[in-house]
């Protein structure tokens, strides 16, 4: 990549490694880099690796700013992508430039990484990637709070049998399910969203569960959250229903389950 292009463009993703840091967080081909740290990045591939491994070696995660089918979004990334990079034409780039002068810029500090899950019906659930310490002083609680209401069951009906047999049981029993709902709450979210027929659909970076949905709305028009502030998706005619269908057919669910917006 020649210097004059590398001043005049953007990244543009041409393929991405298998076990790579932009497969482990869902990016795509044709996704472009447009920013790290909300800083417009214009200084090509070799800049941006070194500049995300000298983030990895202080023990800082980049934010980097995504733009995908007339969309950003900002996900954190931790060392080198593992991508094979093209450069935007200038048309291309202008249009990001002038769009991206319009963007929301969020602080840095004050976001999290959210994790976005999806069946094949465009129902989506969004899992915050945070320690809640209700999880740990009151799973009960903590479980009725994100509607998992089978696993509250089974765990008041072994609580109720564990307290029958043995108060010191059930005590022990309590502080090892607290301990685990605390240590592991992401990963029982995720469990429960993949067994209800979910798959993961985007990673992404936001200052809280409302704008995430937004940007998921964004990037996936048909997408529907059961409990959620937005309104249920505007209806499509059969037409740009067909459009949209031909021009995202990366939406779909593949065979592994793994499910790109």
């Amino acid at each position: 990549m020649d210097d004059k292009a590398v001043s005049q463009s953007f990244l543009k993703i041409q393929s991405i490694r298998k076990r790579s840091n932009a497969a482990s967080i869902l990016l795509k081909d044709g996704d472009v880099i447009v920013a790290l740290d909300n800083t417009l990045f214009f200084k090509g591939d070799k800049a941006l690796v070194e500049d995300l491994v000298e983030q990895k070696k202080k023990k800082q995660k980049t934010l980097l700013t995504i733009f995908r089918g007339g969309v950003f979004f900002d996900v954190f990334v931790d060392g080198s992508l593992g991508c094979e990079f093209i450069p935007t034409d200038l048309n291309d780039t202008e249009t990001i430039q002038q769009l991206f002068s319009k963007k929301r810029i969020l602080d840095k500090e004050k976001m999290s990484t959210f994790f976005a899950m999806r069946d094949l019906g465009n129902n989506f659930e969004i899992i915050k990637e945070q320690k809640n310490i209700s999880a740990g002083l009151m799973p009960p609680l903590w479980l009725a709070y994100h509607h998992k209401w089978s696993l509250l069951i089974i765990f008041s009906v072994i609580s109720l049998l564990l307290i029958s047999l043995s108060f010191w049981l059930f005590l022990i029993g309590w502080i090892s399910t607290s301990m685990y709902c605390y240590l592991a709450q992401r990963e029982l979210l995720i469990s429960f969203s993949m067994l209800s027929g979910k798959a993961f659909s985007i990673i992404l970076a936001s200052n809280n569960i409302e704008n995430a949905e937004k940007i998921v709305r964004e990037l996936n028009p048909k997408s529907k959250f059961k409990y959620s502030k937005l309104q249920d998706p505007q209806p499509i005619s059969e037409n740009a229903d067909n459009l949209v269908e031909n021009k995202n057919e990366e939406n779909k669910i593949s065979k592994t389950q793994q499910a790109l917006v």
